[in-house]
């Protein structure tokens, strides 16, 4: 009888063991997700079509407001050093001109004043607008006109003296599509970089994307910094606003991406020009250098985005943020058929460890 008890002990260890093992590997592997699990940590990947590279300025100046060169000859000029599309975002008034570039119409505008009455004049470009918003709106309602023409909202030169915005700002304001996070006419001596400020406001949850722009206003400033915009279809302005929005581009300085590449676990950079390879996450902080010009990084999932940072000769390129978390969360349930102008009011969902 002893015997036979023990038998019967054993025998329902041995099924409690057997029905146990397959509970506890399904949720060990959701509690402590390893990257060699094949896990897709994507939560948004900006880089998940393909397609092909197209060089383009977001950020310039004609004599139709305080640039030097007249509008034709900006046209050319870009034309010249390769660009495929162009914004002329001068002050206060759409530009409007055939060129032989495809072009992307833009207005560049802000005016404001401190309790103190200082001049206060954060600048933003409304890009693929028609028609240009009064300049005495308060800066919500300018973005919320250039929305409502299925525009896009660029933040200008946000670390710039006097035409600056702050974190404070960024979090307050709704519905712009990125920051620039590089202006090449500010750049050495206005402070024209922005991108610790990306980081700031990408670590609180936001989708922001960066930016790189010229800003030109002489013939010293063009060609300083640009975006790269991957489109799968033709060359439209209709194709590359929507990129933007999707965030489907690159910034430099002049280096250039071969491959930007994201499969849910390991983001692979490629640049020919590359002395390295820098990948960054939240709160800015450096995941992974890697020396020369080709760099996989190994996504853990708690990152909340990682972005890639190329360096060449003292110039840079940035890739966009690819948001990464646990499978089992979403972007607050978009796809990249739901970013639109409001995008940057949606936040991804990270799980910090």
């Amino acid at each position: 009888m002893k015997a036979r008890s023990i038998v019967l002990i054993i025998v329902a260890i041995v099924v409690m063991a057997v029905a146990i093992v397959p509970v506890w590997s399904a949720l060990s592997s959701t509690l402590f997700p390893s990257p060699s699990d094949n896990v897709d940590f994507a939560e948004y990947n900006p880089y998940a079509s393909g397609g092909t590279w197209y060089k383009g300025q977001l950020h310039s100046h004609s004599t139709r407001s305080d640039g030097e060169l007249a509008p034709s000859d900006v046209v050319a000029r870009y034309a010249s050093f390769g660009y495929k599309f162009i914004a002329i975002s001068d002050h206060h008034t759409v530009t409007k001109i055939k060129g032989g570039s495809v072009l992307v119409l833009g207005q560049e505008y802000g005016k404001g004043s401190t309790e103190s009455g200082l001049q206060y004049n954060p600048h933003m470009n409304g890009i693929n607008i028609s028609s240009a918003p009064s300049e005495d709106l308060p800066q919500q309602k300018r973005i919320d006109s250039i929305t409502s023409q299925s525009g896009i909202v660029v933040l200008n030169h946000p670390t710039m003296f006097m035409f600056s915005y702050d974190l404070n700002d960024l979090k307050e304001l709704r519905n712009y599509t990125a920051i620039e996070i590089y202006n090449g006419y500010s750049d050495g001596f206005l402070s024209g970089d922005a991108v610790s400020l990306w980081d700031d406001i990408l670590s609180t949850g936001r989708v922001v994307w960066g930016t790189a722009g010229d800003d030109a206003h002489t013939s010293a400033t063009y060609d300083k910094g640009w975006i790269e915009v991957r489109l799968s279809g033709k060359l439209t302005t209709a194709n590359v606003i929507n990129a933007i929005k999707r965030g489907s581009f690159y910034s430099t300085q002049g280096p250039m991406f071969d491959e930007l590449r994201f499969n849910g676990t390991t983001f692979t950079v490629s640049s020919p020009d590359a002395h390295c390879i820098s990948f960054y996450g939240r709160d800015g902080r450096l995941l992974e250098t890697v020396n020369g010009g080709y760099a996989n990084y190994t996504v853990k999932g708690n990152e909340g985005y990682v972005r890639a940072e190329v360096s060449a000769d003292g110039l840079k390129a940035w890739s966009q943020p690819v948001f990464v978390g646990k499978s089992s969360t979403s972007v607050s349930g978009n796809t990249v058929s739901d970013i639109g102008p409001s995008f940057a009011t949606r936040t991804w969902e990270p799980v910090w460890i």
